[in-house]
């Protein structure tokens, strides 16, 4: 039986990821990614939980991804500056108070086109059995 990433991720989203090691928090924040930008969009990954993740997220898409996928949740984040704020009403009241909206929806197309690149479930089953099968 092989792992699917989706059945992972359901299974242990709502962990408390500080226990886990940073493949598992890595693997579980591409998926907090991918999950809420495909049914939001990248406003909506950063205005709520999804992007608490960010960091880890970003530290594993080279290895799980490619760097492409890498880059561009990068420069994402580097819209908010550094540090990089991990509370979501930070990001929701920065995202209130500039004009972002075209560059937001830039990003929603580029990791769209993202997604129909490649096949991300398949790379993220293949890193799931190589590292954890």
């Amino acid at each position: 039986m092989s792992l699917d990433v989706w059945e992972i991720y359901e299974q242990f989203a709502q962990s408390d990821r500080s226990l886990m090691d940073e493949k598992h928090r890595g693997l579980l924040a591409v998926c907090d990614l991918r999950q809420e930008v495909a049914s939001g969009g990248v406003d909506s990954y950063f205005r709520y939980w999804g992007a608490d993740s960010a960091p880890a997220a970003l530290a594993a898409l080279p290895e799980i991804l490619g760097s492409e996928w890498a880059n561009l949740l990068e420069e994402a984040m580097d819209l908010f500056g550094a540090p990089f704020p991990i509370n979501c009403d930070d990001r929701a009241r920065f995202l209130d108070n500039n004009d972002l909206e075209e560059t937001l929806e830039d990003l929603d197309r580029r990791l769209y086109d993202l997604e129909e690149a490649i096949d991300a479930d398949a790379c993220l089953n293949g890193y799931i059995a190589s590292r954890f099968g």
